[in-house]
């Protein structure tokens, strides 16, 4: 009865790709049993007849028994019709190793120096066609795991990946001194050239990684080249600090220049007075203290500047008491007093009258900028020393 009604089922570990079942030479009827994620292949007579795929089968051979024990008498009591069934484990096979056996060398595309690197990473493996694998790969081997796919396809590996990581590195946009920031697009790189040739093997390469690439640290024009990449960057990013350092600087400068006016203004508008009034102060202040000041009773705006002084202060001092005016007033006819004392005095002998004129006109202009003078009255004013020369 054990005879008549075999059930066989895969019996190996989930790293196995292809595993070959201990039952061979079954009977018609035989249960053929495929998990998920598997497939079976019949084999009879040394040719692959079916795929079966997850499920229950029931198999029929031309193994009968009595026909079997009848015709094997003639073949020393082995049956002449051999069959066999082969499991395929169609999960994703991941984490396996792999990695270049001696340096790749290329041009180094930023620099244009020859540079030489091992690689290493993993990858991902998944069958895609059985009967390819099968019949590629393993042949009359009772299984294939991810080690002895790993061997077989180690040679076809560095005849593969050396020539795409040299092709691939030397025409990048990126560098070896960038490449650890741009993983993801020499692995993605590498991954499209390979899967046409894991496929012809009826493999499909899920996943290929790049995980660590070996520099030649050491090498004498490797670590010059090295220098001038990191000097040039930090140059440039000290370069950046400075600009930096140097704008908030700017700011920080007109920052304190606009609290400073803010501060000023208020103390102007707390004490009563502008800008116009402040510059007219001065103004009245350099002209009393100018030997040439006489020159102004001659064009008649000695006494006229005084008063537009005098009249802007009536503005400023409104409100004020006379005992704070008295003062303020007793100050502004002194310098009257000393206008009209140096007024008196004439113009020494000899003196050069361009200089002259020049001078008057200065004088003039400050008053305009202080708004003593109006546009019209500073044009009237010149006229009048151009008429006397």
């Amino acid at each position: 009865m054990a005879d008549i009604f075999q059930i066989v089922e895969y019996e190996g570990d989930n790293n196995t790709f292809i595993w070959k079942s201990n039952i061979e030479d079954f009977n018609t009827g035989t249960q053929l049993i495929v998990h998920e994620s598997q497939e079976a292949i019949f084999f009879m007579n040394g040719q692959a007849l079916d795929l079966f795929g997850p499920g229950r089968h029931t198999v029929e051979t031309q193994n009968i028994p009595l026909v079997r024990k009848f015709l094997s008498k003639s073949t020393n009591d082995q049956t002449p019709f051999h069959c066999e069934i082969y499991f395929i484990n169609k999960t994703e096979q991941m984490s396996i190793k792999w990695g270049t056996d001696s340096q790749v060398q290329y041009m180094e595309p930023t620099y244009k120096f020859p540079l030489k690197i091992g690689v290493s990473g993993e990858m991902a493996l998944r069958v895609s066609d059985s009967r390819k694998l099968l019949v590629k790969l393993v042949g009359t081997e009772r299984s294939l795991g991810q080690a002895g796919l790993t061997q077989m396809f180690r040679a076809f590996l560095m005849a593969r990946v050396k020539p795409y990581l040299a092709q691939t590195m030397q025409n990048s946009e990126f560098g070896i001194f960038e490449v650890d920031s741009h993983m993801d697009e020499l692995s993605l790189a590498l991954h499209k050239q390979l899967i046409p040739d894991f496929d012809d093997y009826g493999l499909s390469l899920e996943r290929f990684f790049v995980t660590t690439i070996v520099k030649p640290d050491g090498d004498k024009a490797y670590e010059s080249f090295k220098d001038i990449h990191i000097r040039q960057y930090a140059d440039v990013a000290n370069a950046q600090l400075r600009q930096k350092v140097g704008i908030i600087d700017q700011q920080t400068n007109a920052q304190k220049m606009v609290i400073e006016s803010a501060a000023i203004a208020q103390k102007r508008a707390q004490e009563g007075y502008t800008y116009q009034s402040e510059r007219g102060y001065d103004v009245a202040e350099k002209v009393a203290m100018n030997e040439g000041v006489g020159n102004y009773s001659s064009t008649g705006i000695g006494l006229g500047m005084m008063g537009g002084i005098a009249g802007g202060m009536g503005a400023v001092v409104a409100g004020i008491t006379n005992d704070a005016l008295n003062p303020l007033m007793s100050s502004l006819g002194s310098v009257k007093n000393n206008i009209t004392t140096t007024n008196s005095s004439a113009i020494p002998e000899g003196s050069d009258d361009m200089v002259s004129f020049k001078q008057k006109v200065e004088k003039l202009k400050l008053m305009k900028e202080a708004g003593i003078l109006s546009d019209e009255e500073f044009e009237e004013e010149k006229k009048k020393i151009l008429s006397s020369l």
